[in-house]
C-alpha cells in the first residue's frame, strides 16, 4: 500500500497493489510523507473503499467538516444495520448517513426538531428497515447521549433503505404521501372541516387512499365503468360525489389518470363516511 494523494495529516489516499484506491484514517498517518512512499499499517485505524472518485471525493470533502468522533459513530451505525438486515448498503450511504447524524445532532442540541411526513409510511412498508434504525438511534443516544425521537428513526431508515435501491421506491413513497396528503386536503376544504385521525372511518380512508396511490403507480386501477350502481349512489350521496369529482380532477391534473367509475364509487362510499361522522360531531356540538 502506497500514498497516492495527501489530504492533511491524518488523512490520505492510499492505492494497493491491486490499483484500488482506498481513504485511510490514522493518526499522523501522512506525516513526513510524499506521493509513492509506503504506508505504515500500523498507523491505519480506518479504511474506507468508495466505487467511484466522485463519492471519494464527497467522502474526504465530508471528514474536513465533520468531527472524526461522529464519521466513526456513522460507520458502527452503518455496519450494525447491514448485519441486523443481512445486507450490504451501497457506499454512497457513508456520505449520506454521516452528514445526516451530524446534522440531525446540530439540530437537536439546538432544540430545533423536525416532523417525519413519511414516518407511517417508513413504518408500514419497511419495518426491519424502521426496527434497525430504531437500534441506530440507541447506539447514537449512547455515544453522543442525545435522545432521538420516532421522526428520527423514520429519516434513518429511509437512509437504509435508499443505500439498497436506487431510490426509485423511495420516490414512489414520496409521492404516494403527498396524494394521501392532498386527498385529505379536497375533503377537509369541501366539507370545511376537520377529520379526527383516531377514528376507524379516518383509518379507513387513508388506507384506501394509499392503495389506490399505489395501484395508480402501478397501472393496476380498476377500469370498470358499469354506470348503474354509479347513479344510484350518485343520487343518494350528492355531497360526496361533488367531493369525488374534485378528487378525480385533482388526480387527472397532476397524474394525468383518468378514475373509472368504479374507483369513484370507493371514493365517494369512503368520503360519505368519513365526512358524515365528522358532521354529525359537529351537529352534537352546535
Amino acid at each position: 500500500m502506497h500514498v497516492k494523494k495527501i489530504f492533511n495529516n491524518n488523512i490520505i489516499l492510499g492505492e494497493d497493489e491491486k490499483m484500488s484506491e482506498m481513504i485511510l484514517l490514522g493518526k499522523g498517518i501522512a506525516f513526513q510523507k510524499r506521493i509513492g512512499d509506503a504506508v505504515d499499517p500500523d498507523k491505519i485505524d480506518k479504511t474506507y473503499v468508495f466505487k467511484t472518485s466522485e463519492n471519494s471525493s464527497k467522502f474526504v470533502s465530508l471528514l474536513q467538516e465533520v468531527p472524526l468522533h461522529q464519521v466513526e459513530l456513522a460507520r458502527k451505525v452503518i455496519e450494525q444495520a447491514q448485519k441486523e438486515l443481512n445486507v450490504t448498503f451501497h457506499d454512497g450511504i457513508y456520505i449520506g448517513l454521516t452528514d445526516h447524524i451530524c446534522y440531525t445532532l446540530s439540530r437537536y442540541r439546538s432544540g430545533l426538531m423536525i416532523k417525519n411526513a413519511l414516518l407511517w409510511e417508513i413504518k408500514k412498508y419497511y419495518p426491519k428497515e424502521y426496527e434497525a434504525a430504531r437500534n441506530a438511534i440507541k447506539l447514537i443516544d449512547y455515544y453522543e447521549k442525545v435522545e432521538l425521537s420516532e421522526d428520527e428513526i423514520g429519516f434513518i431508515a429511509l437512509h437504509f433503505v435508499n443505500a439498497q435501491q436506487d431510490g426509485e421506491e423511495i420516490q414512489k413513497t414520496i409521492l404516494v404521501t403527498e396524494i394521501v396528503n392532498d386527498i385529505l386536503s379536497i375533503v377537509k376544504y369541501h366539507y370545511q372541516i376537520e377529520l379526527n385521525e383516531n377514528t376507524l372511518n379516518y383509518s379507513r380512508f387513508v388506507t384506501h387512499i394509499r392503495f389506490f396511490a399505489r395501484r395508480m403507480l402501478s397501472n393496476e386501477l380498476l377500469h370498470s365503468d358499469d354506470d348503474f350502481l354509479y347513479q344510484q349512489v350518485k343520487n343518494k350521496l350528492t355531497e360526496a360525489v361533488a367531493c369525488a369529482e374534485k378528487v378525480r380532477s385533482y388526480i387527472m391534473e397532476k397524474l394525468d389518470v383518468s378514475i373509472s367509475q368504479e374507483e369513484m364509487l370507493y371514493f365517494i362510499v369512503h368520503i360519505n363516511r368519513v365526512a358524515s361522522r365528522e358532521n354529525d360531531v359537529r351537529a352534537e356540538n352546535q
